[in-house]
């Protein structure tokens, strides 16, 4: 390195001090930017020491601050280029404008960041970094370690220094904990046998600034205060970090400890002196490392807790609050990790502190805004009932139940119950003046809440659901409505958890004139309303199993549904509720209908709700004991889908409204496919299979047709007047496919007429049509035991029709969706009506099967995968002895199978992905299995492959094909 004093600058000293400044004064954001690349490349260049090392001797700070940063930047960057001699220059150098101007100051600060990343490089010998900081100090010039010998020890020099020398090397002490912490993970260790060498110093240097820290601000003069609080805060932030270091690289020497856990009583006497951070220090400590506090330091600490210090912010809330609570929830948990808090109840400490940890629960301020202590205090109390959840799991019935568990029981009781009174809302004027945050810290508290109480069941059972009916049933009788919603969403907790009915208890909240109430007095705020209709979901089952109940539940349902923050959950209880009790409700079914006409006029009859309800009503209509009644309801539902309907051709032909028509139109769609899917016949529903009575007749030819004919004409007028709709097109196949798994006539089973019709209507073009193939595939497997001509003539329409698709594809790779749709009807009739192949002209047939074909060579992979399931079973049907339609599977192979084997082949020989190859292999295992000729046509595409065919000579290659057809063969 060059000589600082004849520095060989690239630009001038003064020139380079004026684009420091430059840079740090406000000005254009392109000058700046031109700024900083000129200096980063002098940084960045081989004088970059000296120019250091130059502005490090200016006045100005920002100035300091540009040479320490540019050492940083060298070290980092360039420090391995040094040898040793350089290396203790640069160290000599730092010291140097270390100690000269021991002010604090943001350069110096910079500093010390810097020399603690020197310390960790490996051109670094600096052994006693600590030490040779501290004689530096003292004699005010660098003193590196080959001098250490002639200096006293620093227990002696420490005393000499001032504050501010103090504060500025517990700053390199920190940087120093900071920066050899992220070096953890490297295998080499020598920066932390180093780092152990500099421990007892760091000890004496902790020991001499805390003392001199808390002497200062036990003096009286507001200078002592102040200088005092700046060397006992910088002195605890600097334990801390060596703290957590110790915590990871003092494992192979834990004895080493010991030097930082001698300070552990100043870090925590900061405590009752008001230290800036000295609770959320000390609580890190507890959280992250609570094995380092030894017995006596956790004494001192819960006695400054309990202490008159303690007792007067737990009084007087305020920021210092939530920091202890911080520091008590820690205890606490050190203590639970144990095991001794639950396991010893009766000792005197462990009730005081779990009476701490009730108390952080009782401020009686809502959560989100006021009382920040209270989701500080769940996370202890989170892990206490989960702790003793699992303790309860791990008991077997013959084990004897130990006797701490009845306080631990008596702990939980307690705190669901102080739990219940966090989560109750605030009154309205309150909650309104929540921002988002407050909103979602309350709504997430509540969360938590549930998942405790769902742990505390284990423990409590049948005691915890007695506690929660009994305060919502008094919040009922008292008419505290915010109370009653908390009661509910606590019972709501625990709906599912109970291994048995446990009716007799929830007939004591249910039998009250709970949902009357709810129907009858408008004061109860909507958050109330809302938990009734949660509670009516969560207890479905209760509900099915008490039906008498449901006269007083369907009305409160109804009428929730014309609030719009209720609407959607009631529609779907009440569809719930109603599909399940449908037998037990037909008598209702008129008032029902009275009903629906009052909500179709509220706001909140949207496409869902109204779905939902109707499709409630429908099941009702289900239920109804004869045909003639099921008709009678199913025109009353059919009028309100009428209205929706005209009112989409209206606003489409009327107004030229075609965005208010399609909502109108989807909304008739969707409500039929609700009624549809209720008005299947229930599982439950005996069906006579050895009846030689003909089926009814009433749906497809008697006065029930009219709905059949209505449901069409929806279907087929709606998908016109909106054929560009995908929404429109999936959900008219929806309803298409509801009587697809009917056995019995319904208004739904339609005639095979009806789907194979709106089928041809499609076109390439056509919105989601692979779902319209899929709805051809549910049409065929529906329609397989149906063996007359009107069938077999619609299977003939159908099969043409998807010819027709394939030609306008031509190709698969065009739209592989499609492409694979087309194979799946094909495949769907070979496995289910294969006869109708045997009506069709050569030419169709041709273009149909040479198409998948041409999927089997082709290099998209879904087509290709459609296509090989198409020809295992084609092979499958031909081979098979048992099958009716096995000639038929025959006449295809004869004519297709040698092109077919010829594609496969082309696979297997390189042109398919692993992935796929499990496809190609298998229907090519078919077809040996199930055709002789399978060997000579293997061994064609084999001749055929054009690497192959090259090699004809090569009698060791047709040695290997030879073998390798006798082996698929075999």
């Amino acid at each position: 390195m060059a000589d600082a004093n004849q520095p060989t600058l690239p630009l001038s000293l003064a020139d380079i001090e004026g684009l420091v400044k430059t840079l740090y004064t406000p000005g254009s954001p392109k000058k700046i930017t031109e700024t900083e690349a000129t200096l980063r490349v002098i940084q960045r260049s081989p004088q970059g020491w000296e120019v250091a090392d130059a502005l490090l001797n200016s006045n100005d700070e920002s100035v300091r601050f540009f040479g320490a940063l540019t050492f940083t930047v060298k070290i980092n960057a360039d420090s391995a280029q040094l040898n040793e001699q350089d290396s203790q220059v640069v160290l000599y150098k730092l010291i140097h404008h270390l100690v000269s101007s021991p002010a604090s100051s943001t350069a110096t600060r910079k500093l010390c960041s810097t020399l603690a990343q020197y310390f960790c490089k490996p051109i670094s010998g600096w052994r006693f970094c600590l030490h040779s900081l501290i004689a530096s100090f003292a004699s005010q010039q660098p003193v590196l370690d080959d001098a250490l010998d002639g200096q006293p020890a620093p227990v002696v020099l420490l005393p000499q220094l001032s504050e501010e020398q103090l504060l500025i090397l517990l700053d390199f002490a920190m940087n120093l904990a900071d920066e050899t912490k992220k070096m953890s993970n490297s295998p080499n260790r020598t920066v932390h046998h180093r780092m152990i060498d500099n421990t007892e110093t760091q000890e004496t240097l902790l020991r001499i600034s805390f003392e001199r820290g808390i002497n200062c601000l036990s003096a009286a003069s507001t200078f002592g205060e102040s200088i005092g609080e700046r060397l006992a805060t910088a002195s605890l932030k600097c334990f801390t970090g060596w703290v957590f270091y110790g915590q990871t690289e003092f494992k192979p020497c834990p004895e080493k400890l010991r030097h930082l856990r001698s300070n552990t009583h100043f870090a925590l006497a900061c405590l009752e002196y008001g230290i800036d951070d000295a609770m959320e220090l000390i609580a890190d400590i507890l959280e992250n490392y609570p094995q380092f506090l030894e017995s006596n330091d956790r004494e001192m600490l819960w006695s400054t807790v309990k202490g008159p210090w303690g007792l007067g912010l737990l009084e007087n809330v305020d920021n210092d609050t939530i920091a202890l609570a911080r520091i008590i929830v820690a205890y606490g948990q050190s203590l639970l990790d144990s095991k001794v808090l639950y396991k010893e109840p009766t000792l005197p400490h462990h009730q005081e502190v779990m009476a701490f940890l009730h108390g952080l629960l009782k401020y009686p301020e809502p959560i989100g805004i006021d009382d920040e202590i209270a989701p500080i205090a769940l996370d202890f109390w989170s892990s206490y009932v989960s702790t003793i959840s699992d303790e309860v799991f791990e008991l077997t019935e013959s084990s004897p139940r130990p006797a701490w568990l009845e306080q631990a029981s008596t702990h939980v009781f307690q705190v669901m119950s102080e739990f219940v009174n966090k989560i109750i809302y605030p009154d309205a004027a309150v909650s309104k003046s929540w921002d988002d945050e407050s909103k979602k810290t309350f709504k997430v508290f509540r969360v938590d809440v549930r998942d405790i109480i769902q742990e505390a069941f284990n423990v409590l059972h049948d005691a915890l659901l007695d506690q929660f009916i009994e305060f919502t049933t008094r919040s009922l009788h008292e008419k505290r409505w915010l109370e009653l919603e908390a009661g509910l969403f606590c019972l709501i907790s625990v709906s599912d958890l109970s291994a048995q009915p446990v009716d007799a208890r929830l007939q004591t909240l249910f039998q009250l004139p709970l949902f009357t109430i709810m129907l009858t007095t408008p004061e109860i705020p909507s958050v109330t309303r809302r938990g009734v209709v949660d509670t009516v979901a969560a207890f479905n089952d209760f509900f099915l199993r008490h039906a008498e109940y449901l006269p007083q539940v369907l009305p409160f349902l109804l009428n929730a549904l014309a609030q719009p923050s209720l609407a959607q959950s009631a529609a779907k209880s009440f569809a719930s509720l109603c599909s399940q009790c449908r037998k037990s409700l037909t008598n209702e079914l008129p008032s029902f209908f009275e009903m629906y006409q009052q909500f179709s006029s509220y706001a909140t009859a949207t496409e869902y709700t109204r779905s939902r309800v109707l499709e409630g009503i429908a099941a009702i209509v289900q239920a109804q004991d004869t045909d003639e009644r099921r008709l009678a309801g199913t025109r009353q539902l059919f009028e309100y889908i009428a209205q929706d309907a005209m009112k989409a051709v209206n606003s489409v032909k009327e107004h030229g409204d075609a965005e208010s028509g399609l909502e109108h139109a989807l909304t008739t769609l969707k409500c039929l496919l609700s009624i549809g899917r209720a008005m299947q016949a229930t599982d439950e529903e005996a069906i006579d299979l050895d009846s030689e009575r003909p089926p009814s007749e009433f749906w497809t030819r008697g006065p029930g047709k009219e709905i059949q004919n209505q449901i069409i004409n929806f279907v087929s007028y709606l998908s016109q007047l909106f054929p560009a709709d995908a929404d429109i097109c999936e959900t008219a196949c929806n309803i298409l496919r509801v009587g697809a798994k009917e056995v019995v006539p319904g208004p739904f089973v339609l005639p095979p007429s009806a789907t194979v019709n709106f089928i041809l209507k499609s076109s390439i073009q056509t919105p989601r049509l692979p779902y319209v193939l899929e709805t051809a595939c549910c049409w065929i497997s529906s329609n397989k035991n149906d063996k007359s001509g009107e069938y077999q003539a619609e299977c003939q329409r159908l099969l043409h029709h998807i010819l027709g698709l394939m030609q306008m594809l031509q190709h698969p790779r065009n739209d592989p969706e499609i492409a694979v749709g087309c194979i799946e009807v094909i495949q769907k009739f070979i496995n289910i009506n294969p006869i109708i192949f045997m009506g069709e002209a050569p030419d169709v047939l041709k273009a149909m099967f040479d198409f998948s074909i041409e999927s089997l060579r082709s290099p998209e992979v879904l087509p290709k995968r459609a296509a090989c399931q198409l020809w295992r079973d084609i092979f499958e049907l031909s081979g098979s002895t048992k099958s009716e339609h096995q000639n038929t599977g025959k006449e295809i192979v004869n004519h297709f199978g040698a092109s077919v084997v010829s594609a496969l082949i082309y696979n297997v020989c390189g042109e398919v992905d692993g992935t796929s190859l499990p496809n190609v292999t298998d229907p090519l295992r078919k077809c040996i299995n199930a055709e002789p000729r399978s060997r000579m046509w293997i061994t064609q595409a084999l001749a055929a492959q054009p690497l192959l065919s090259q090699a004809n000579d090569d009698p060791a290659l047709q040695e290997i094909i030879r073998k390798f057809v006798e082996g698929s063969v075999r």
